[in-house]
């Protein structure tokens, strides 16, 4: 006897079922199968995002999968208790879905890392095997489905697929550990191979463990090539050879020296004219889409460092062109022509304070005189000022510093030694030296009644920009800082008194006086 009192039997006559359970089974159904394609979905791609994409991504995925057991759960209990489902089945649906859940649980592992095999094969369980227990419920549920399909026939047809999709996992999973190992023996070679290399070895020897996909290796690999003494000649060497990886030319801390800017512009012409299509040859951008940007990072380099590549970069823009690039595919290319790139590097951001020339821009300079210890600290501090100082377009380029939007967060460099840098106090000048000062004091703290603070607090609150001095510098030369010093003054008398703050205050108080 079955557990609603009835025997399993052959399914020539079904037993009525009720409307309501037909109604809620159907809208179970529905949502299990919406479930489904969320879920089949998400695993399609689970590791296709960045990292705090995918950890989401798979947060979302686990919590939907629980979502669907639980609904195929209730599914197939409105199924067994208000449908005509037969003791076989209900026997077969207490095994299978903790089964099925169990496999779909396995193939989100899998998935997980879907680029190692078996790559996208476990996606047929979580795809498939909710389905099939869907439509088995809903046979139980609806007459004319039990009337079609006896009995038995659908039981091995749905329980068998499901079985079988079930046990699928273990082979899925011995593929999985048979890449894993693969990858942990190919992993041990590349760093057997790297711990055997000897310390003064070329450069083109070491230059194979970048590409070793072992990251490990691979930053070990960088690292050792940054340090290598003989990097300098051995890059220029292997340019002369056209074997030196383009892309990692900004990589290896070389000098932009006039041969290597030489060395690699000849080498950039040869390996386009290789890359120049034979005729009838059937032509595609991904062809060459790669070698395309492995040159783009070196004249990008070069550019920066005021090694002009224009003709280089149209050579390769007419190569990208010939193979069906599209313009948007180009853009990159056709930038490194524009002025504005040439020396962007060496002029703004140079590595090394060796590299500094008077075409460098002020804030070039000044980076150089900020170190571990503090603004100052840095050990070519006093040469960097000094050159500083010297710059002809020194009030130019602390107007435009100033004036940047995108630079605010390190102009406090700028105002610390506003007063040392022997400016002309231009009206442009002033006027960006006060907005700065202005919004400094602005935005400081004023202390209440109930929470005074000492003057030394304001000076630390501040930072170390030192707006007061600079704002004492700026009305000093000539500039209107009235509103300024009288702000300056109200934010000083709220903090508590103190030998600095008195003096603080008559410093003020006698510039505004002399206007």
């Amino acid at each position: 006897m079955s557990g609603n009192g009835r025997e399993d039997k052959p399914m020539s006559k079904t037993e009525p079922v009720s409307g309501a359970a037909v109604l809620f089974g159907a809208l179970l159904a529905a949502a299990s199968l919406f479930f489904t394609l969320f879920i089949a979905g998400a695993l399609s791609d689970l590791g296709g995002s960045d990292a705090a994409g995918n950890a989401m991504a798979e947060g979302f995925t686990a919590l939907a999968i629980f979502l669907l057991y639980a609904l195929l759960t209730a599914l197939a209990f409105v199924a067994a208790i208000g449908g005509d489902m037969p003791r076989s089945g209900r026997i077969a649906a207490l095994f299978f879905l903790p089964a099925t859940f169990g496999a779909i649980w396995a193939a989100f592992s899998l998935l997980a890392h879907s680029h190692i095999p078996p790559g996208l094969w476990p996606l047929a369980i979580p795809a498939l095997a909710p389905p099939l227990i869907v439509f088995y419920c809903l046979w139980a549920l609806i007459a004319p489905l039990r009337a079609a399909v006896p009995a038995h026939v659908m039981g091995i047809l749905v329980w068998g697929c499901v079985g079988l999709l079930c046990l699928a996992t273990w082979p899925l999973s011995a593929i999985r550990d048979g890449a894993n190992q693969r990858e942990a023996a190919r992993m041990d070679d590349w760093q057997n191979k790297f711990a055997a290399m000897s310390a003064d070895a070329p450069l083109w020897q070491w230059t194979p463990f970048l590409d070793s996909d072992v990251y490990l290796v691979s930053q070990a690999a960088r690292e050792t090539i940054r340090n290598l003494p003989r990097r300098q000649a051995d890059a220029e060497t292997m340019l002369d050879r056209d074997e030196f990886p383009l892309g990692q030319l900004s990589q290896f801390d070389l000098e932009p020296t006039p041969a290597l800017c030489e060395k690699a512009r000849a080498s950039l012409t040869r390996r386009a004219a290789t890359l120049k299509p034979a005729q009838g040859q059937t032509l595609n951008y991904s062809q060459i889409a790669n070698e395309v940007g492995a040159a783009h990072e070196a004249m990008n380099w070069l550019v920066g460092f005021a090694c002009s590549c224009d003709q280089e970069a149209l050579a390769w823009e007419a190569l990208a062109r010939a193979y069906g690039a599209e313009d948007y595919q180009l853009a990159d290319l056709a930038k490194l022509r524009d002025p504005k790139e040439f020396g962007r590097i060496l002029y703004n951001y140079p590595p090394r304070f060796s590299m500094l020339t008077p075409k460098a821009t002020l804030h070039a300079w000044l980076n150089f005189a900020e170190g571990p210890g503090g603004i100052g600290k840095a050990p070519n501090a006093t040469q960097a000022l000094a050159g500083a100082r010297k710059l002809d377009h020194r009030t130019a380029d602390a107007i435009a510093w100033l004036d940047d939007p995108y630079a605010k967060t390190d102009r406090f460099l700028l105002m610390h030694f506003l007063p040392d840098l022997d400016l002309e106090p231009t009206p442009a000048l002033c006027a960006a030296a006060l907005a700065a000062v202005h919004e400094d004091i602005l935005q400081a703290y004023r202390p209440t009644v109930d929470n005074p603070l000492p003057y030394w607090e304001l000076l630390e609150r501040l930072g170390v920009g030192q707006p007061l001095n600079a704002l004492q510098w700026v009305a000093a030369h000539g500039c209107d800082a009235d509103a300024e010093l009288a702000a300056a003054e109200s934010l000083v008398r709220g903090y508590g008194d103190s030998a600095d703050r008195k003096a603080m205050l008559e410093s003020l108080a006698a510039l505004h006086r002399k206007r």
